[in-house]
């Protein structure tokens, strides 16, 4: 998937393919972190979500007869069939591109941010070598969903299914209810179905709607005890605002005291971590075994790099996230090390919430850590990326810049059992190939991608701090 920005706050113009491994460097200030904001905003569930609601009002420019002949077809007969593999092959390109042209109207409130304005910014998304990725996914996708009156009534007045290997998505209502339907269901909710069905489909094939963002307040959010009436009170003080922001007349949506997207959904990641029932996860590991493999780098995440295990305790009044340092010792989280702080919200995402293909974003991943852990994570993130998670980075760290180009050349070496003792984890699959990463240089007002096909990464944005600070003496 190919990107391209056009004023995006410093960024004049710049070009970026994503890789499931993407790296962003540069020295502060030079519109990493925006990028990766934007992006995700985007490609993930908060883009989705915004674009629904604005297609349902009529509010965007791309049309899609297969949804409206569909619609209508329903609507006079009770059923209807859409090819949603054809759909995407026909519209997945234009369909992204509509949802970036709607970016500079939520970016303000994604970002917090109430004196930027982001009306110039131009996102255009080419599928160019992902699309048959894409259509394969579909196919290959089952889902089966019902629309009824309420959730208690269990009677379903229109259903949507979708079997696996078979590119035809089925709209069909019981022989009972398709002569009642439009009695039992206003218009707007069988369309609303309709177009959510497929355009949520669509979506999650091009790029999940499962994207984590991990910004740099995740050492302070993660020492927070959440309990239910803790998190209450948190949105009750959003929510309060939000409000008083309104009371001033001033034509803003977000205040940067309440913290942006990204932070937002970083802190209901960590809220619902407290409450997830295991038993959920392991009904998610049945219906797709490959979830147990991040349960397993979760544990090595904690034994090879925190070196200690964080779980939930319950001691009567609530649940506790504490960090074991040892057998005698447990530590709450506000006194656990900055190590420990950085990486526990992995150790949470990975246990209970990511599945294949989903997306994490993490802002400077290095922080707090030790050069050691710093190579030791750029390995880690890797060995994420083979288990079929996509990762995109910031970084300011050369230990973890300078490391990736040892896993791509150790990626090309034929015996790589008898080398594997030369890295931090000591784990094969930690060699990541060089097709699969793309690391991008911002500066200038763009970015570079400075990758080049010997699998060097061509930067000096660390050496020459380095060259200086050594000939001052």
């Amino acid at each position: 998937m190919k990107i391209e920005l056009v004023n995006l706050g410093v960024i004049q113009k710049a070009e970026i393919e994503l890789k499931p491994l993407t790296v962003f460097i540069g020295e502060n200030n030079t519109g990493k972190t925006w990028t990766s904001y934007t992006l995700a905003s985007i490609l993930g569930g908060y883009g989705l979500s915004q674009y629904l609601k604005a297609y349902i009002k009529g509010e965007t420019t791309q049309a899609y007869p297969p949804i409206d002949n569909a619609i209508a077809q329903i609507l006079a007969e009770g059923n209807a069939q859409v090819d949603i593999v054809q759909f995407a092959r026909d519209y997945a390109e234009l369909y992204i591109n509509d949802v970036a042209r709607l970016a500079p109207n939520w970016m303000p409130e994604f970002m917090a941010t109430e004196r930027v304005n982001f009306q110039d910014l131009q996102i255009k998304i080419s599928l160019a070598g992902t699309k048959d990725e894409v259509l394969d996914k579909l196919q290959h996708t089952f889902f089966e969903q019902q629309l009824s009156v309420s959730p208690q009534s269990g009677a379903a007045l229109l259903s949507a299914l979708k079997e696996e290997d078979d590119s035809i998505l089925y709209f069909y209502t019981l022989s009972e209810s398709k002569g009642s339907i439009l009695q039992k269901l206003p218009e707007r909710a069988i369309k609303e179905f309709v177009i959510k069905r497929i355009i949520v489909e669509v979506h999650s094939a091009l790029y999940s709607a499962g994207i984590y963002l991990f910004p740099t307040e995740r050492t302070t959010f993660i020492t927070v005890p959440f309990s239910h009436s803790e998190f209450n009170e948190f949105q009750k003080s959003r929510e309060k605002a939000s409000e008083e922001l309104e009371q001033t007349k001033i034509q803003k949506k977000s205040s940067p005291i309440m913290g942006g997207e990204s932070l937002k959904s970083f802190i209901t990641m960590i809220f619902w971590s407290y409450f997830k029932d295991w038993t959920d996860r392991e009904k998610e590991i049945k219906e797709n075994p490959e979830i147990s493999t991040y349960i397993e780098l979760a544990k090595l995440l904690e034994k090879d790099i925190i070196q200690g295990n964080v779980d939930f305790e319950d001691s009567g009044l609530g649940k506790e996230l504490l960090f074991q340092a040892s057998d005698s010792v447990k530590l709450q989280m506000p006194v656990v090390s900055s190590m420990v702080k950085e990486l526990t919200p992995l150790v949470l995402c990975l246990r209970y919430w990511v599945e294949p293909d989903h997306w994490l974003i993490i802002d400077e991943p290095e922080m707090n850590l030790h050069p050691a852990a710093q190579v030791e994570m750029i390995e880690f993130l890797a060995m994420l990326v083979e288990a079929n998670l996509n990762v995109l980075i910031t970084t300011h760290s050369p230990y973890i810049v300078d490391h990736l180009v040892n896993l791509m050349q150790a990626a090309k070496y034929e015996d790589k059992e008898s080398i594997k003792d030369k890295f931090y984890l000591e784990r094969t699959e930690a060699f990541i190939p060089q097709e699969k990463v793309s690391v991008y240089l911002f500066e200038e007002g763009t970015a570079k991608n400075i990758l080049d096909e010997a699998g060097r990464i061509n930067w000096q944005t660390f050496a020459n701090v380095s060259d200086d600070i050594a000939n001052i003496f």
